[in-house]
């Protein structure tokens, strides 16, 4: 059962690179969930001391846009394989945005303390795993930044137009 499961996390990249003897302590650090489709796994502001893995299914990472929580934007689609929380459990801060199950889901949570035990105690697996987070995360901020350009410039064009209109008013 644990070689199956230990197989399974092989796949997923964060795990990619940490022997079957590590990830076989790993296994011992988190606990694996279920959530429903529609089931909101944490709200943007709650505290957070976990992160999680996606072991099957979908989320949605989403930015509440109104003060009562009924509009949002969508920041990010995860998938199998992906993580997520990593922000609140790294920083020790309110979770930045809500996560949402997009369809069921089974998910792999680590609790912050348990991540830095199993730091400590295998420091090279551990290094490989922040290794990969810190490629995940600066991925994620270059999306970002591309999407920031790609609206600055509607913004200048924006303007642009309206100054042409202005001007043909005038």
């Amino acid at each position: 059962m644990t070689e199956k499961r230990t197989e399974n996390l092989k796949e997923i990249q964060l795990f990619s690179k940490l022997s079957d003897s590590d990830l076989g302590d790993f296994l011992r650090t988190f606990k694996k969930i279920s959530y429903k489709t529609g089931a909101v796994i944490f709200k943007e502001g709650s505290a957070g001391e976990t992160f999680f893995i996606i072991a099957s299914g979908a989320v949605v990472i989403e930015k509440k846009l109104d003060k009562e929580g009924k509009k949002f934007k969508q920041l990010a689609l995860l998938k199998k394989g992906d993580f997520f929380g990593e922000m609140a459990v790294l920083e020790k801060q309110p979770r930045f945005a809500q996560a949402r199950a997009l369809q069921d889901i089974v998910l792999y949570e680590l609790d912050r303390n348990k991540l830095f035990d199993f730091i400590k105690k295998s420091p090279e697996a551990g290094a490989d795993m922040l290794i990969e987070i810190i490629r995940v995360i600066l991925r994620r901020l270059q999306s970002t930044s591309n999407e920031l350009l790609m609206l600055q410039g509607f913004v200048e064009v924006l303007a642009k137009n309206r100054n042409r209109v202005r001007s043909r008013e005038s």
